[in-house]
């Protein structure tokens, strides 16, 4: 009994650690580091480049729903070395690493969603072809 009790209480310490740290991770979205990209004009299926800062990028692509609502993606691509390499890969290994985020948003209306560690403000506007 004096075991089980035992491993209880050390489940219950690892796991509240590890709500301490994800804590901690999940507050990096600093709103200083806020990117506004403004009106941001889109076609079906068009990816538009744009930028996330510190020489990052990221295709943002859009589709027209019947609702009048917008589906769109961000894709986010980033080359990973050294310790963010997964395990089991030859060191030195080059990894390139796609995001793909798909939303349904209203059109023409203010929205500010994170890209990775990134928020970013944009208002998307879908142009008919």
């Amino acid at each position: 009994m004096i075991k089980f009790v035992a491993l209880c209480y050390g489940v219950s310490a690892l796991l509240l650690a590890g709500c301490g740290k994800s804590s901690q991770t999940t507050k990096t979205g600093d709103a200083t580091r806020l990117i506004d990209w403004g009106v941001v004009e889109l076609s079906a299926n068009i990816p538009k480049r744009l930028s996330l800062g510190e020489g990052k990028d990221c295709a943002v692509t859009a589709v027209a729903l019947a609702d009048g609502k917008l589906e769109i993606k961000i894709e986010t691509k980033e080359k990973l070395a050294g310790a963010e390499v997964p395990p089991g890969l030859p060191a030195g290994t080059l990894v390139e690493s796609t995001k793909t985020q798909t939303m349904t948003v209203p059109s023409a209306i203010g929205i500010t969603v994170s890209v990775g560690q990134t928020p970013v403000r944009f208002t998307p506007k879908f142009r008919a072809q």
